[in-house]
């Protein structure tokens, strides 16, 4: 009897705290009535059960992982068609450093700051070669927003 409740104890109360399902009780329970008599067998066929239920586990885990990153790429999506939608054509002689974030494709508040500042120190931009001079930007972001820019 105290060895019966050992291996309970022993494989049944920590597979359960891996939210063991009651079909996965019900099979090591099929286990140890099946194999009474020969323990090699009776821990093989527990193990096999656990095994089992683990993979279930991972496999349930793994697809609401997914869909987490699908929902995860709808929403980036979406907020990339929406930044788009704000891109226009702007002066970056004179326009201030949120509407540079707010109308050029690659440019956040950071490189639009950097634009102001180089513009202040340096006078004027007469053309895009002269953006490429900016810190943090070079010849493929400022080709990307060329067509949004005005001098």
């Amino acid at each position: 009897m105290f060895k019966k409740l050992l291996l309970t104890l022993a494989f049944i109360v920590p597979f359960a705290s891996q939210a063991a399902t009651t079909d996965t009780t019900k099979l090591i329970k099929k286990c140890e009535t099946k194999y009474k008599a020969d323990k090699q067998k009776k821990m093989d066929c527990i193990t096999k059960v656990k095994k089992s239920a683990k993979k279930e586990a991972d496999k349930a885990k793994k697809i609401s992982s997914s869909k987490v990153t699908d929902s995860k790429k709808a929403s980036t999506t979406k907020s990339k068609t929406e930044v788009k939608k704000q891109l226009k054509a702007v002066n970056v002689n004179t326009a201030s450093a949120s509407e540079l974030a707010a109308s050029l494709p690659g440019i956040g508040e950071a490189k639009a700051k950097a634009i102001v500042d180089y513009r202040k120190k340096n006078g004027k931009f007469k053309s895009s070669k002269d953006l490429e001079k900016v810190t943090g930007l070079g010849e493929k972001s400022v080709g990307k927003m060329k067509k949004y820019l005005k001098f």
